[in-house]
């Protein structure tokens, strides 16, 4: 994949795709097309991260969907979509804490879907990696906030950054996975590791480095200082850029999905322009088995779609996920008298704010 052409896009070449991108994602609030299916199989986490957008911690799951309830809802959904069009991803909390995990999954396999998970990487090791190889898991993801002293500080626990390097390990070492990415949440006291970093993970072999910024959610509100300002979103920013430029780099690094960048970085920092998915590429099932848009978004209850006990979930992406198929953006003064609402249409829904109807971040503003 050679890179310098998504970096030399000019502005005006970028403002008449965007242009194009915001007729078609009228078009995708008309017909939404269901390609990544987040599955919250547990809320238990064995860390406590600093950040973390969804409070997950070390109490029990309540109301926790067994695994014939996950049979029952896979069998019913293979039957109404192509199994092929769709990829699990299965998340938490930690999801390696639930201990028949792959059996859902390979039971999901059966049916012909794919799968991948998000994981912290603590738990990993050589018996894990075989049941991942049995259960047929194609992608995960692994998190490191950091170099070692930095990471266990954001992940309140002394040692996880050489558990999950040990993890990272065992994937790349296995051979059996099509992709293993490693996750970075960037934030103030990580910031200036990047490069540090960049070499790490390189020299494990992995395929893709996905970094991200610290979005004001969840855990991550208690901590304000975690958040980046203007003139470090751009060391970010330009970092990302400065490694995709380079066709000679063998470690594909690039921005999370969570934002819009304005026309000066997008399509520079990643493979494709900025939209919120939720709700019209993405849905989620919560622990409980309630249908919900992207699992960053805050947990409220008039955001709740249904529960798969009760309700059809094909007919609840047909027909349910308005708040997420509207234009959120015309709801806020700030949004309505922006040049690049068109193209932003409010940004992401995990950082909107429902009660004010204004987006709590936006890259632009702090640029």
């Amino acid at each position: 994949m050679n890179y310098c052409s998504y970096a030399m896009l000019n502005f005006e070449r970028k403002r008449s795709d965007l242009n194009k991108l915001g007729e078609y994602r009228s078009y995708l609030n008309e017909h939404p097309r269901l390609l990544f299916l987040f599955l919250e199989i547990t809320t238990r986490c064995n860390l406590a991260c600093g950040h973390c957008g969804s409070n997950c911690g070390t109490a029990g799951d309540n109301g926790l969907l067994s695994k014939q309830e996950y049979f029952a809802f896979l069998a019913k959904l293979a039957e109404s979509f192509d199994p092929n069009d769709i990829m699990l991803c299965v998340t938490g909390g930690e999801p390696l804490l639930r201990k028949d995990i792959f059996e859902i999954m390979a039971y999901a396999v059966s049916l012909g879907f794919s799968w991948g998970m998000t994981s912290n990487g603590t738990l990993i090791d050589s018996d894990i990696i075989s049941r991942m190889r049995e259960s047929d898991m194609k992608t995960i993801s692994v998190s490191l906030d950091g170099l070692s002293d930095t990471h266990d500080w954001l992940r309140n626990r002394p040692g996880c950054f050489q558990q999950a390097l040990n993890g990272i390990k065992l994937l790349v070492g296995a051979g059996c996975f099509q992709h293993v990415q490693v996750t970075t949440v960037v934030h103030k006291n990580n910031l200036y590791q990047l490069d540090d970093l960049y070499e790490l993970i390189k020299k494990l072999g992995c395929r893709s480095w996905r970094l991200t910024n610290v979005d004001p959610i969840g855990r991550a509100n208690s901590n304000p200082e975690l958040f980046l300002d203007g003139r470090e979103f751009r060391i970010l920013f330009d970092f990302i850029r400065a490694k995709r430029v380079n066709p000679s780099e063998t470690l594909q690094v690039t921005y999370g999905c969570g934002h819009y960048l304005t026309p000066e970085y997008e399509r520079d920092l990643r493979d494709y322009y900025f939209i919120c998915g939720s709700g019209v590429y993405v849905a989620s099932i919560l622990s409980n088995g309630d249908i919900y848009a992207c699992l960053d978004i805050e947990r409220r209850s008039e955001l709740v779609q249904g529960n798969i006990l009760r309700d059809d979930f094909v007919d609840i992406w047909r027909n349910g996920f308005q708040m997420f198929r509207s234009d959120r953006f015309e709801l806020s003064g700030k949004c309505k008298k922006c040049s690049d609402k068109s193209y932003c249409r409010g940004d992401s829904a995990h950082t909107w704010n429902y009660d004010t109807n204004e987006p709590i971040l936006c890259i632009k503003e702090i640029l």
